[in-house]
């Protein structure tokens, strides 16, 4: 009988360390699926997450395909555009 997995790639942030694992799968796998197997919630709450194949959004129910680079998105922490104000009133604040 011939194994007909192919590999995918999961990228995902852990202390906002990027990480990546390879994983073998079978064609017709669903995404929730797969984070179930691999118990993904022991990683991080990925029904709070957003996830995307190459910088696109998918849904849970995304069938995954043979090379996908599947991204795990987190809420962004601080609200960019704040950090950048605060930064900068930071750097005229301490010039001689």
């Amino acid at each position: 009988m011939q194994n007909n997995s192919f590999e995918i790639e999961l990228f995902f942030t852990i202390n906002k360390h990027l990480k990546v694992k390879k994983y073998q799968i079978f064609p017709g796998t669903s995404l929730d699926k797969f984070l179930k197997d691999i118990e993904f919630s022991q990683i991080c709450n990925y029904e709070k997450s957003k996830f995307g194949v190459f910088g696109k959004i998918i849904n849970l129910d995304y069938i995954i395909q043979p090379a996908d680079r599947l991204e795990v998105y987190h809420s962004a922490s601080k609200d960019p555009k704040k950090s950048r104000r605060d930064r900068a009133k930071s750097k005229k604040s301490h010039k001689p």
